[in-house]
């Protein structure tokens, strides 16, 4: 009889995990957004190439005094920039207004598709929430551009280019996972406090930063370094939130069946 008394709440406690877990679970199927951010970086390497090698071409044909390599070297990035003008227009076309989330749901059903559907529902912004979210954006791309500019001009030197840019990668951060927030859940937050550990880091005299030729684009790999790690580490933390769900269900279905 002592027995049965304590284990009526210990079952309410594991039925109450249920929901607990499926949330924590939905919040963090973060492999999704760790192929889009893969995909994304991939496809911008790509542009660059395409759009650096003519242009290369052009500027040393005219420097040079070569009319004909640059103006062929002119013809090619003009073709090159009206082709991903068009790619651009038409992946808005097929993945953006009102399709906007179809390709999220694509890849998300490609890794996730045997575990079933699982998310959490969007927060709605009102308009001037969504105006707040643009002009953060432009304002991040800006900040980010001009670190780069300056870094690669010396006036930020390299040992200080990471501090000086965790003044804004850092609040940007914390600001994502408001936003996002209940969709994704804290994980968020790991990237943003990785990256002012390294800065403070840096400060403190700890050599954990590159130096050389490449040193300013490498350094500026580091926030994308974290990004992926966060997602990672979001996506392993579901894995043993799926555990738990399974277990949970299971002590359920043998209680029914009792």
């Amino acid at each position: 009889m002592k027995t049965q008394q304590n284990q009526v709440p210990l079952d309410a406690k594991k039925l109450k995990e249920i929901p607990k877990w499926t949330r924590k679970y939905a919040q963090n199927r973060t492999l999704t957004i760790l192929v889009l951010i893969v995909m994304t970086a991939l496809f911008g390497m790509l542009v660059a190439f395409l759009v650096g090698f003519p242009l290369a071409l052009a500027v040393a044909g005219f420097r040079k005094g070569n009319i004909v390599l640059g103006c062929v070297g002119t013809a090619v990035l003009v073709a090159v920039l009206a082709a991903i003008v068009k790619f651009y227009i038409f992946i808005f076309a097929k993945f953006g207004g009102k399709n906007k989330g179809l390709l999220d749901q694509i890849i998300d059903r490609w890794i996730y598709g045997k575990e079933g559907a699982a998310s959490m529902p969007q927060p709605k912004l009102s308009k001037k929430a969504k105006r707040l979210d643009i002009v953060v954006g432009i304002v991040y791309m800006v900040c980010l551009i001009g670190s780069m500019e300056l870094g690669m001009t010396g006036y930020i030197p390299v040992k200080y280019l990471l501090p000086f840019m965790a003044l804004f990668v850092v609040p940007f951060g914390v600001y994502q996972y408001y936003v996002l927030w209940p969709r994704l859940g804290p994980v968020l937050l790991i990237f943003p406090i990785l990256y002012a550990i390294h800065a403070i880091l840096i400060l403190a005299g700890v050599p954990i930063f590159f130096t050389g030729i490449f040193a300013v684009p490498l350094n500026m790999l580091l926030p994308l370094i974290y990004t992926l790690l966060t997602y990672m580490i979001g996506h392993l933390y579901s894995r043993y939130a799926l555990k738990k769900l399974k277990t949970a269900a299971h002590f359920q279905e043998n209680t029914n069946e009792q």
